[in-house]
């Protein structure tokens, strides 16, 4: 086996362990905010503030509007409505795994 061979393989071993990484750090970063958003779920509940409306929307807007407060307050929205479409398409194995739960909190 050749140098070159050789150094196309540690290359691409390389990329590997990059784009690896670069997808362990993603999966940390959606555990970080559901853990967020989770935790402010309970502390909503816990302090009864919970509005009649979607619970879970107001955990992820609350997280959004402090997590993304420099962003102002129309990117705010646009995040938040993005994170809210995909909990509620999220079944209880996705819930399971991205978020540690049986599924969604509730009220």
């Amino acid at each position: 086996m050749g140098l070159r061979s050789k150094l196309r393989r540690l290359e691409d071993r390389a990329q590997a362990i990059a784009a690896q990484t670069r997808e362990d750090q993603k999966l940390e970063r959606e555990h970080a905010i559901m853990r967020m958003i989770v935790d402010k779920f309970a502390h909503l509940k816990a302090c009864g503030e919970l509005s009649d409306g979607d619970p879970l929307a107001q955990a992820v807007r609350n997280v959004v509007a402090a997590q993304y407060a420099d962003l102002g307050e129309r990117l705010c929205e646009y995040i938040a409505d993005g994170w809210i479409d995909t909990l509620r398409e999220w079944t209880r194995l996705d819930w399971m795994v991205k978020a540690g739960r049986n599924g969604g909190p509730h009220a």
